[in-house]
Protein backbone atom coordinates (compact mmCIF):
# COMPACT_ATOMS: atom_id res chain seq x y z
CA UNK A 1 0.00 0.00 0.00
CA UNK A 2 1.13 3.64 -0.37
CA UNK A 3 1.84 6.03 1.60
CA UNK A 4 -1.66 7.62 1.71
CA UNK A 5 -3.15 4.22 3.91
CA UNK A 6 -3.04 3.14 7.31
CA UNK A 7 -3.42 -0.82 7.06
CA UNK A 8 -5.77 -2.42 9.42
CA UNK A 9 -5.19 -6.23 9.42
CA UNK A 10 -8.61 -8.07 10.72
CA UNK A 11 -7.15 -11.47 10.76
CA UNK A 12 -7.02 -13.39 13.89
CA UNK A 13 -3.45 -12.80 16.19
CA UNK A 14 -2.00 -15.79 15.22
CA UNK A 15 -2.45 -14.79 11.40
CA UNK A 16 -0.92 -11.62 12.30
CA UNK A 17 2.12 -12.48 13.84
CA UNK A 18 2.84 -15.09 11.08
CA UNK A 19 3.26 -12.24 9.03
CA UNK A 20 1.91 -8.85 8.11
CA UNK A 21 2.14 -5.73 5.99
CA UNK A 22 5.10 -3.35 7.65
CA UNK A 23 3.06 -0.72 9.47
CA UNK A 24 -0.48 -2.64 9.69
CA UNK A 25 -2.24 -2.60 12.92
CA UNK A 26 -4.27 -5.67 13.83
CA UNK A 27 -7.94 -5.61 14.79
CA UNK A 28 -8.99 -8.80 14.67
CA UNK A 29 -12.37 -9.26 14.15
CA UNK A 30 -12.22 -12.91 15.53
CA UNK A 31 -9.74 -14.08 18.25
CA UNK A 32 -7.88 -17.36 17.82
CA UNK A 33 -10.48 -18.82 19.76
CA UNK A 34 -13.56 -17.70 18.06
CA UNK A 35 -12.19 -18.02 14.80
CA UNK A 36 -11.44 -21.51 15.62
CA UNK A 37 -15.35 -22.14 16.36
CA UNK A 38 -16.61 -20.60 13.00
CA UNK A 39 -14.40 -22.36 11.48
CA UNK A 40 -15.60 -25.67 12.93
CA UNK A 41 -19.07 -24.63 12.64
CA UNK A 42 -18.70 -24.36 8.49
CA UNK A 43 -17.00 -27.37 8.05
CA UNK A 44 -20.38 -29.16 10.03
CA UNK A 45 -23.15 -27.24 9.33
CA UNK A 46 -22.30 -24.81 6.56
CA UNK A 47 -21.19 -21.26 5.29
CA UNK A 48 -24.90 -19.25 6.97
CA UNK A 49 -24.77 -21.55 10.27
CA UNK A 50 -21.28 -20.07 10.72
CA UNK A 51 -21.89 -16.49 9.70
CA UNK A 52 -24.37 -16.42 12.21
CA UNK A 53 -22.05 -17.89 14.87
CA UNK A 54 -19.42 -15.59 13.44
CA UNK A 55 -22.15 -12.78 14.53
CA UNK A 56 -23.20 -13.94 17.67
CA UNK A 57 -19.56 -13.97 18.78
CA UNK A 58 -18.80 -10.66 17.43
CA UNK A 59 -21.57 -8.46 18.61
CA UNK A 60 -21.02 -8.21 21.92
CA UNK A 61 -17.88 -6.10 21.43
CA UNK A 62 -18.57 -4.37 17.72
CA UNK A 63 -18.97 -1.11 20.24
CA UNK A 64 -15.41 -1.20 21.38
CA UNK A 65 -14.60 -2.38 18.05
CA UNK A 66 -15.74 0.37 16.25
CA UNK A 67 -14.48 2.77 18.43
CA UNK A 68 -11.38 2.13 18.30
CA UNK A 69 -10.95 1.79 14.54
CA UNK A 70 -12.72 5.81 14.77
CA UNK A 71 -10.38 6.80 17.05
CA UNK A 72 -7.23 5.26 14.82
CA UNK A 73 -9.07 6.80 11.56
CA UNK A 74 -9.21 10.71 13.31
CA UNK A 75 -5.16 10.21 14.04
CA UNK A 76 -4.34 10.14 10.98
CA UNK A 77 -3.05 13.44 9.06
CA UNK A 78 -5.12 14.57 6.52
CA UNK A 79 -5.91 12.66 3.02
CA UNK A 80 -4.70 9.63 4.97
CA UNK A 81 -7.26 6.85 4.70
CA UNK A 82 -8.00 3.16 6.27
CA UNK A 83 -7.33 0.20 4.27
CA UNK A 84 -8.75 -2.99 5.65
CA UNK A 85 -7.19 -6.38 5.10
CA UNK A 86 -7.84 -9.94 5.75
CA UNK A 87 -6.53 -12.55 4.21
CA UNK A 88 -8.08 -12.88 0.73
CA UNK A 89 -9.66 -9.56 0.75
CA UNK A 90 -12.89 -11.60 1.50
CA UNK A 91 -15.75 -11.85 3.97
CA UNK A 92 -13.74 -9.98 7.20
CA UNK A 93 -12.41 -7.63 5.50
CA UNK A 94 -15.71 -6.65 3.54
CA UNK A 95 -17.47 -6.24 6.50
CA UNK A 96 -15.17 -4.30 8.54
CA UNK A 97 -15.44 -1.75 5.84
CA UNK A 98 -19.11 -1.69 5.89
CA UNK A 99 -19.09 -1.17 9.85
CA UNK A 100 -16.73 1.42 9.39
CA UNK A 101 -19.22 2.92 6.52
CA UNK A 102 -22.18 2.73 9.30
CA UNK A 103 -20.31 5.59 11.73
CA UNK A 104 -19.11 8.04 8.79
CA UNK A 105 -15.57 6.22 8.18
CA UNK A 106 -14.85 5.22 4.49
CA UNK A 107 -12.59 3.00 4.63
CA UNK A 108 -10.76 0.56 1.24
CA UNK A 109 -10.70 -3.20 0.68
CA UNK A 110 -7.20 -4.17 -0.30
CA UNK A 111 -7.78 -6.55 -2.87
CA UNK A 112 -6.55 -10.07 -2.47
CA UNK A 113 -5.98 -9.55 0.91
CA UNK A 114 -2.41 -10.58 2.79
CA UNK A 115 -2.31 -13.61 -0.12
CA UNK A 116 -2.12 -11.40 -2.95
CA UNK A 117 0.81 -9.31 -0.91
CA UNK A 118 3.19 -12.15 0.18
CA UNK A 119 2.69 -12.75 -3.64
CA UNK A 120 3.77 -9.48 -4.78
CA UNK A 121 6.57 -9.64 -1.91
CA UNK A 122 7.93 -13.15 -2.76
CA UNK A 123 7.93 -11.80 -6.56
CA UNK A 124 9.68 -8.03 -5.78
CA UNK A 125 12.12 -10.33 -4.31
CA UNK A 126 12.94 -12.70 -6.81
CA UNK A 127 13.10 -10.01 -9.78
CA UNK A 128 14.93 -7.66 -7.92
CA UNK A 129 18.48 -6.74 -8.62
CA UNK A 130 20.53 -3.56 -7.74
CA UNK A 131 20.29 -0.51 -9.36
CA UNK A 132 23.60 1.20 -7.99
CA UNK A 133 27.28 -0.14 -7.06
CA UNK A 134 26.79 -2.20 -4.16
CA UNK A 135 30.00 -2.91 -1.71
CA UNK A 136 30.07 -5.77 0.52
CA UNK A 137 31.12 -5.46 4.14
CA UNK A 138 33.47 -7.94 5.50
CA UNK A 139 34.72 -8.04 9.06
CA UNK A 140 35.94 -10.12 11.80
CA UNK A 141 33.12 -10.63 14.79
CA UNK A 142 33.14 -7.46 16.34
CA UNK A 143 34.85 -5.30 14.26
CA UNK A 144 31.94 -2.63 14.40
CA UNK A 145 30.16 -3.34 10.98
CA UNK A 146 26.79 -2.75 12.65
CA UNK A 147 27.39 -0.02 14.78
CA UNK A 148 29.24 1.54 11.36
CA UNK A 149 25.94 0.75 9.13
CA UNK A 150 23.56 2.28 11.92
CA UNK A 151 25.70 5.71 11.79
CA UNK A 152 25.79 5.40 8.26
CA UNK A 153 22.48 4.97 7.81
CA UNK A 154 22.08 8.16 10.13
CA UNK A 155 24.44 10.45 7.73
CA UNK A 156 23.61 9.52 4.59
CA UNK A 157 20.88 11.98 3.86
CA UNK A 158 22.74 14.77 4.99
CA UNK A 159 26.13 14.26 3.20
CA UNK A 160 26.37 16.49 -0.31
CA UNK A 161 28.63 14.06 -1.99
CA UNK A 162 27.71 10.12 -3.00
CA UNK A 163 25.88 9.05 -0.55
CA UNK A 164 25.29 5.22 0.42
CA UNK A 165 22.39 2.88 0.89
CA UNK A 166 22.50 1.22 3.30
CA UNK A 167 20.26 -1.94 3.71
CA UNK A 168 21.34 -3.18 7.85
CA UNK A 169 19.95 -7.09 6.95
CA UNK A 170 20.42 -8.11 10.51
CA UNK A 171 18.12 -5.64 12.03
CA UNK A 172 15.24 -6.64 10.28
CA UNK A 173 16.50 -9.98 11.08
CA UNK A 174 16.69 -9.16 14.62
CA UNK A 175 19.62 -11.32 14.77
CA UNK A 176 23.56 -10.82 14.77
CA UNK A 177 24.63 -13.51 12.15
CA UNK A 178 26.19 -15.98 14.72
CA UNK A 179 25.38 -18.47 16.62
CA UNK A 180 24.64 -16.01 19.68
CA UNK A 181 23.29 -13.61 17.27
CA UNK A 182 19.64 -13.98 18.84
CA UNK A 183 20.92 -13.03 21.87
CA UNK A 184 19.86 -9.59 23.47
CA UNK A 185 17.37 -9.17 20.85
CA UNK A 186 13.87 -7.17 21.30
CA UNK A 187 12.02 -10.65 19.98
CA UNK A 188 12.38 -12.72 16.83
CA UNK A 189 11.33 -11.95 13.35
CA UNK A 190 9.43 -14.62 11.23
CA UNK A 191 10.80 -15.27 7.61
CA UNK A 192 7.40 -13.24 6.10
CA UNK A 193 8.13 -10.37 8.13
CA UNK A 194 11.74 -10.35 7.33
CA UNK A 195 10.58 -10.91 3.49
CA UNK A 196 8.00 -7.71 3.64
CA UNK A 197 10.56 -5.44 5.91
CA UNK A 198 13.83 -6.24 3.59
CA UNK A 199 11.39 -5.33 0.50
CA UNK A 200 10.05 -2.59 1.51
CA UNK A 201 13.61 -1.24 1.91
CA UNK A 202 14.47 -2.84 -1.62
CA UNK A 203 11.68 -1.31 -3.50
CA UNK A 204 13.14 2.50 -2.68
CA UNK A 205 16.32 3.14 -3.38
CA UNK A 206 18.04 5.96 -2.16
CA UNK A 207 21.51 7.53 -2.44
CA UNK A 208 24.50 6.29 -5.09
CA UNK A 209 26.04 3.53 -3.48
CA UNK A 210 24.17 0.14 -1.96
CA UNK A 211 26.49 -0.83 1.27
CA UNK A 212 25.50 -4.65 2.31
CA UNK A 213 26.84 -6.43 5.19
CA UNK A 214 28.07 -10.09 4.23
CA UNK A 215 25.89 -13.16 4.83
CA UNK A 216 25.65 -16.83 4.19
CA UNK A 217 22.49 -17.83 2.81
CA UNK A 218 21.29 -17.56 6.21
CA UNK A 219 21.04 -15.32 8.96
CA UNK A 220 19.99 -17.06 12.07
CA UNK A 221 16.67 -19.28 11.02
CA UNK A 222 16.27 -16.76 8.36
CA UNK A 223 16.69 -17.48 4.68
CA UNK A 224 18.35 -14.42 2.65
CA UNK A 225 16.79 -13.92 -0.84
CA UNK A 226 18.43 -15.64 -3.74
CA UNK A 227 18.73 -12.41 -5.51
CA UNK A 228 19.95 -10.63 -2.28
CA UNK A 229 22.74 -13.33 -1.59
CA UNK A 230 24.20 -12.53 -4.93
CA UNK A 231 24.55 -8.97 -4.82
CA UNK A 232 25.93 -9.73 -1.38
CA UNK A 233 28.62 -11.99 -3.34
CA UNK A 234 29.33 -10.21 -6.13
CA UNK A 235 29.54 -6.71 -4.88
CA UNK A 236 32.89 -4.76 -3.98
CA UNK A 237 34.56 -6.15 -0.90
CA UNK A 238 35.18 -4.00 1.92
CA UNK A 239 37.36 -5.21 4.94
CA UNK A 240 36.93 -3.49 8.42
CA UNK A 241 38.98 -4.29 10.86
CA UNK A 242 39.34 -3.63 14.85
CA UNK A 243 42.37 -5.02 17.15
CA UNK A 244 40.76 -8.00 19.49
CA UNK A 245 40.72 -5.70 22.47
CA UNK A 246 38.26 -3.37 21.30
CA UNK A 247 36.10 -6.23 19.40
CA UNK A 248 35.49 -7.94 22.66
CA UNK A 249 34.88 -4.58 24.52
CA UNK A 250 32.24 -3.97 21.36
CA UNK A 251 30.50 -7.29 21.69
CA UNK A 252 29.99 -7.48 25.42
CA UNK A 253 28.58 -4.00 24.99
CA UNK A 254 26.10 -5.10 22.33
CA UNK A 255 25.35 -8.85 23.72
CA UNK A 256 25.35 -7.23 27.66
CA UNK A 257 25.80 -10.64 29.18
CA UNK A 258 25.90 -9.46 32.39
CA UNK A 259 21.78 -8.86 32.02
CA UNK A 260 21.10 -11.96 30.80
CA UNK A 261 18.31 -14.31 32.22
CA UNK A 262 18.50 -17.78 32.87
CA UNK A 263 17.20 -18.55 29.20
CA UNK A 264 20.04 -16.57 27.57
CA UNK A 265 22.29 -18.33 29.94
CA UNK A 266 20.82 -21.92 28.83
CA UNK A 267 21.01 -20.59 25.39
CA UNK A 268 24.64 -19.63 25.26
CA UNK A 269 25.46 -22.87 26.97
CA UNK A 270 23.81 -24.90 23.96
CA UNK A 271 25.38 -22.64 21.56
CA UNK A 272 28.76 -22.93 23.23
CA UNK A 273 27.66 -26.81 23.04
CA UNK A 274 27.25 -26.93 19.12
CA UNK A 275 31.08 -25.21 18.62
CA UNK A 276 32.75 -27.27 21.19
CA UNK A 277 33.76 -30.11 18.81
CA UNK A 278 35.72 -27.54 16.93
CA UNK A 279 37.69 -26.36 20.43
CA UNK A 280 40.07 -28.51 22.75
CA UNK A 281 38.10 -30.04 25.79
CA UNK A 282 40.95 -27.58 27.24
CA UNK A 283 39.62 -24.58 25.78
CA UNK A 284 35.55 -25.90 26.21
CA UNK A 285 35.92 -26.38 30.00
CA UNK A 286 38.28 -22.83 30.30
CA UNK A 287 35.32 -21.04 28.45
CA UNK A 288 32.48 -22.51 30.56
CA UNK A 289 34.03 -22.41 33.61
CA UNK A 290 35.02 -18.05 32.77
CA UNK A 291 31.11 -17.86 32.11
CA UNK A 292 29.89 -19.38 35.16
CA UNK A 293 32.71 -17.05 37.26
CA UNK A 294 31.39 -13.76 35.55
CA UNK A 295 34.49 -13.55 33.66
CA UNK A 296 32.39 -12.47 29.95
CA UNK A 297 35.17 -10.38 28.52
CA UNK A 298 37.27 -13.61 28.95
CA UNK A 299 35.07 -15.83 27.07
CA UNK A 300 34.83 -13.36 24.55
CA UNK A 301 38.05 -13.07 23.82
CA UNK A 302 38.65 -16.82 24.15
CA UNK A 303 35.98 -17.48 21.38
CA UNK A 304 37.27 -14.48 18.96
CA UNK A 305 40.74 -16.35 19.02
CA UNK A 306 39.79 -19.89 19.12
CA UNK A 307 36.78 -20.19 16.97
CA UNK A 308 35.19 -16.95 15.20
CA UNK A 309 38.23 -15.71 13.87
CA UNK A 310 39.93 -19.10 12.08
CA UNK A 311 37.00 -19.56 10.78
CA UNK A 312 35.93 -16.38 9.18
CA UNK A 313 39.70 -15.33 8.01
CA UNK A 314 39.14 -18.88 6.12
CA UNK A 315 35.91 -18.28 4.43
CA UNK A 316 35.80 -14.76 4.32
CA UNK A 317 39.02 -13.51 4.09
CA UNK A 318 41.91 -15.71 2.82
CA UNK A 319 42.06 -15.09 -1.20
CA UNK A 320 40.23 -12.11 -1.16
CA UNK A 321 41.00 -8.63 -2.79
CA UNK A 322 39.88 -5.64 -0.96
CA UNK A 323 38.72 -2.53 -2.48
CA UNK A 324 39.30 -0.75 0.75
CA UNK A 325 40.70 -1.43 4.21
CA UNK A 326 38.74 0.89 7.08
CA UNK A 327 39.34 0.24 10.83
CA UNK A 328 36.79 1.12 13.37
CA UNK A 329 37.86 3.28 16.26
CA UNK A 330 35.72 3.72 19.13
CA UNK A 331 33.60 6.41 18.00
CA UNK A 332 31.26 5.20 15.33
CA UNK A 333 29.85 8.63 14.49
CA UNK A 334 33.32 9.60 13.50
CA UNK A 335 33.87 6.23 11.69
CA UNK A 336 30.93 6.89 9.50
CA UNK A 337 32.02 10.09 8.46
CA UNK A 338 35.50 8.98 7.64
CA UNK A 339 34.09 5.86 5.92
CA UNK A 340 31.77 7.84 3.73
CA UNK A 341 34.98 10.06 2.47
CA UNK A 342 37.12 6.77 2.17
CA UNK A 343 34.46 5.68 -0.25
CA UNK A 344 33.90 8.81 -2.15
CA UNK A 345 37.64 9.44 -3.03
CA UNK A 346 36.85 5.23 -4.46
CA UNK A 347 34.20 6.24 -6.46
Amino acid sequence: MGGGFQVIDVRAPSEFADGHMPGALNFPLLDDETRAQVGICYKDRGAAQARLLAMDLVSPRLPEYLRGLVEVARSLPKGRRLAVMCWRGGERSRNAALLLALVGVHAVVVKGGYRAYRKEVVAGLAAWGPPMPVFTLYGHTGAGKSALIRELMALAPALEGPRPWVVDLEALALHRGSLLGGLNQPGERTQKDFDSLLWDELRRPRGDYLILECEGGKIGRLFVPGTVAEAIRTGSPVLVTAPVAARAGRIMQEYAPEGWDPTDRERFLRSLGLIAERLSKEKVAYLEGAFADGRFTDVVEGLLVSYYDPLYQRSCVEGRRFVLEFETTSDPVDDARRFSEEMARLI
